[in-house]
């Protein structure tokens, strides 16, 4: 793609994007069309799955390393715009979307705070997932036990 012209390049970018859209949403089939099974209650899950608890720890970890950049890109931006504040809004020290080759890099040490910060915050959603899984189970199991002992 180098040998393009940009106009030419932007037309191209685009339709990878479209194409790529186009068969994330199932607008694209491949081959003939697929019909679907008719739904049959409790049919949609494996029973070796519907035996197995979830292990609420596990489910933690997940939604933890997968908040993890999403904070780690949130917790930069803030730390960027107060960098860019406290120093007077000097060009140099601006947010990501306007940074250059010219901006003030980064210490070390800040590096870590931000990581750090991201960390924490990343744990924290873990945390409040497993608080209100944990909430809905007992719930869950409350509603279970009053129906048990409702029936005859």
């Amino acid at each position: 793609m180098t040998g393009l012209r940009p106009a030419r390049r932007l037309r191209v970018a685009t339709a990878f994007v479209a194409l790529a859209a186009a068969v994330a949403t199932g607008a694209v089939a491949q081959g003939a069309p697929v019909q679907a099974a008719p739904a049959v209650e409790g049919d949609h899950l494996p029973s070796t799955y519907l035996a197995k608890p979830e292990n609420p720890f596990s489910r933690f970890e997940i939604v933890s390393l997968g908040s993890f950049p999403i904070m780690l890109f949130y917790t930069g931006f803030a730390f960027d715009l107060e960098r860019y504040v406290t120093n007077g809004f000097d060009y140099s020290y601006a947010p990501w979307p306007f940074k250059n080759e010219k901006s003030a890099s980064l210490s070390d040490q800040e590096r870590v705070t931000r990581i750090s910060v991201a960390l924490g915050a990343s744990l924290i959603v873990g945390g409040i997932d497993a608080y209100i899984r944990a909430a809905k189970a007992k719930k869950d199991k409350r509603l279970r036990e009053a129906a048990e002992s409702a029936s005859p």
